[in-house]
C-alpha cells in the first residue's frame, strides 16, 4: 500500500470514526451505562433492599408449605402461589412467588422470608423495578416493540467498528509504542482522555460489543455458529413453551400433594448432588410440580405429576463444543462465572463509551475550528497579495 493509498485510507477511518461516534453516541451511553451495573446485579439489588437479605441463616426451619401459607396470610385470600425459590447461598432468603387474586397473568408478588425463623423480610413486586429498567434498557433500549433488542446489535456492530478503527488510527507511526500508551504532554486533556483510555479498553470493548451482537440476533449467530463447529440442535416448542410445557398458566386451587412432598419426591429422582434452587407449582394448564436444581452438569429439571407422583428428570445433554463457545458468549458480555476482573473491565468498558462521546465531539470541534481558521487565514493571504 502505498503511502497516498494509506493516507486516503486513514482520512476514510477517521471520518467513518467521527459519524459512527457522534450518530451512535446518544445509544451507546444509556446502553453501555446499564451493562455496567448490571455486571454486579445482585450486589445492586441487596443495595437498594438490604431488608430482603437481612437472614439469620441459610438452614431452613418451617416447611414449604408453612412459607406458602404466611404468603397467602399476607397477600390476602384469593392469592395464589406459584414458586417457591430456595436459598443457593449464605444471605438468600426464601422467596414465595405469589400472583394475587386480582392480577394479571404476569403480575406476581413476592414475600421474603429469613429461612431459619420464617420471619417476613419485604413484601413487593417480584422483579425489582430499577433494575428491571435497567435490563430492558440494556436489552431493548425501552422500545421492544419497535425491535429494539435488534438496535441495540446495530450499536454493538458500531461499536466493533469504531473499537478496531480506534486501534488502527491510535498506531503510532513516530513514538515507540511504550511511549504511545501513556500521557501525552503536547496533546489536550480531551485528546489524551479519548486516546489512552480508547487503546486501554478498545479490545475489551471489540470483544463486549461482538458478544452483544451475538446475543442481539440469536438465531442468525446459532445458525452462523453451526456452520462452524457442532451445536446441540434446539429442543421443539410446544404451544406454551419447550415441550410443550405451558409456563405462567392459572394455578391450581388445590393440589394433591404438599410442596413438601413434591419436593422430596423430586429430590429422591434428581441426580445426587444436585442442588434445589426454585419449586413451580401445577397450573390447570400444566398439572404438575417443577423442581428446578442446580448441578455439576448444568441446570436439571425434575417434574412431578400431581396426581400420581410421577417423575420425568431432565438433563442437559453432553454441550457440543458450539454450545460451549455460545455459553462463553454469554459469560464474556455479563460476566458470569468469569472473575472479579473481568467484571471490573466489563464495568469500566460500559461507562467508557459516554467518555468517547464526549472527548470526541470536543476533539471534532477544535478541529473545526482550526480548519476555519486556517481558511481564513489563507483567504486573507489570497487577498493581501
Amino acid at each position: 500500500m502505498t503511502v497516498k493509498t494509506r493516507g486516503r485510507f486513514r482520512h476514510f477511518l477517521r471520518d467513518l470514526h467521527l459519524w459512527l461516534g457522534v450518530g451512535f453516541c446518544l445509544l451507546a451511553a444509556p446502553i453501555g451505562i446499564s451493562g455496567s451495573l448490571l455486571v454486579w446485579h445482585d450486589g445492586v439489588e441487596v443495595l437498594l433492599a438490604p431488608e430482603r437479605h437481612a437472614t439469620t441463616g441459610t438452614e431452613r426451619g418451617p416447611t414449604l408449605a408453612d412459607f406458602a401459607g404466611r404468603a397467602i396470610d399476607r397477600l390476602g385470600d384469593g392469592a395464589r402461589v406459584t414458586q417457591i425459590r430456595l436459598p443457593e447461598s449464605a444471605g438468600d432468603p426464601v422467596v414465595v412467588v405469589a400472583r394475587p387474586a386480582d392480577a394479571g397473568p404476569r403480575d406476581t408478588v413476592s414475600v421474603w422470608f429469613d429461612p431459619p425463623t420464617g420471619e417476613v423480610l419485604d413484601v413487593g413486586p417480584s422483579n425489582n423495578a430499577f433494575m428491571r429498567l435497567m435490563h430492558d434498557l440494556h436489552g431493548n433500549l425501552l422500545v421492544p416493540q419497535f425491535s429494539g433488542r435488534q438496535i441495540v446489535g446495530w450499536v454493538g456492530v458500531a461499536m466493533l467498528v469504531l473499537a478496531l478503527s480506534g486501534i488502527y488510527l491510535w498506531w503510532p507511526r513516530r513514538l515507540s509504542l511504550v511511549r504511545a500508551l501513556g500521557w501525552r504532554r503536547n496533546m489536550m486533556p480531551s485528546s489524551n482522555m479519548h486516546h489512552m483510555f480508547g487503546i486501554w479498553i478498545a479490545i475489551p470493548l471489540a470483544i463486549l460489543s461482538l458478544t452483544g451482537m451475538y446475543l442481539s440476533f440469536p438465531q442468525t449467530s446459532r445458525a452462523a455458529l453451526g456452520a462452524l463447529v457442532e451445536t446441540t440442535p434446539q429442543a421443539p416448542r410446544g404451544p406454551g413453551g419447550p415441550g410443550g410445557r405451558r409456563f405462567g398458566g392459572d394455578p391450581m386451587t388445590a393440589t394433591a400433594m404438599t410442596p413438601d412432598q413434591a419436593l422430596a419426591t423430586a429430590l429422591a429422582a434428581a441426580p445426587a448432588g444436585a442442588m434445589p434452587t426454585s419449586l413451580s407449582l401445577p397450573t390447570v394448564q400444566g398439572p404438575e410440580w417443577r423442581l428446578m436444581l442446580a448441578a455439576d452438569t448444568g441446570n436439571v429439571t425434575v417434574t412431578v405429576a400431581d396426581a400420581t407422583g410421577a417423575t420425568k428428570v431432565s438433563e442437559p445433554p453432553p454441550p457440543r463444543s458450539g454450545d460451549i463457545v455460545g455459553r462463553w458468549m454469554r459469560w464474556l458480555h455479563d460476566g458470569n462465572n468469569t472473575g472479579l476482573v473481568w467484571q471490573a473491565v466489563i464495568f469500566v468498558g460500559g461507562l467508557l463509551p459516554t467518555l468517547f462521546a464526549i472527548t470526541g465531539v470536543m476533539m471534532w470541534l477544535r478541529r473545526r475550528k482550526a480548519a476555519k481558521m486556517l481558511a481564513a487565514k489563507r483567504a486573507a493571504a489570497l487577498n493581501a497579495g
